[in-house]
């Protein structure tokens, strides 16, 4: 399947990631719309399942628009890998907003549902897929009053499980010094 046949008409592709599931191949695809100003674009992410079966078409199974004058994104970047403890491939978003803090928000999409199972708006926070045990590893920075904006005093990492729903458990919880 053309990549390019999987965005809005008109618009570019701007990212391509693979996925495996329980329910078929799937294809997430970032896209964002030609304009002058990189800074003020329409972007969004789309997901696409295909069940295997030959003569079946690809289905769009989620999407996420992001609307430069209501919800301005700078860009989208993905990580696949098994978020939601299922053994299937999930897509963990970054939509990224900007800022010293590098801001942004933190979506997952389980790709097998079609679902969006976790949104977090962050600025000062990593979040990668955890394997041990299967989750989402959150690494935030933890300011002291007075700390200034470049030198937090502690990090905070945590590792969330999926519990279902939109819920999420923390499974561990690390402070260590900066």
């Amino acid at each position: 399947m053309p990549v390019d046949d999987l965005v809005p008409k008109g618009d570019e592709v701007a990212g391509t990631w693979y996925a495996h599931t329980s329910e078929g191949d799937a294809i997430v695809v970032a896209w964002q719309r030609p304009g002058p100003d990189p800074f003020r674009t329409d972007r969004g992410i789309a997901v696409w399942l295909h069940n295997g079966d030959p003569g079946s078409p690809w289905q769009p199974v989620n999407g996420v628009a992001f609307g430069a004058k209501r919800r301005p994104v700078l860009g989208l970047t993905a990580v696949i890998g098994d978020v939601s403890g299922d053994a299937s491939d999930d897509a963990l978003v970054f939509a990224e907003t900007g800022g010293s803090g590098g801001c942004g928000t933190y979506f997952a999409i389980d790709i097998a549902r079609g679902a969006q199972v976790f949104d977090r708006n962050v600025c000062d926070t990593r979040i990668v897929p955890s394997t041990d045990p299967v989750g989402l590893v959150v690494t935030e920075a933890v300011f002291a009053h007075g700390d200034p904006h470049c030198c937090p005093s502690a990090m905070r990492t945590s590792v969330l499980t999926y519990a279902g729903g939109s819920t999420w458990t923390t499974s561990s919880e690390t402070v260590s010094p900066a």
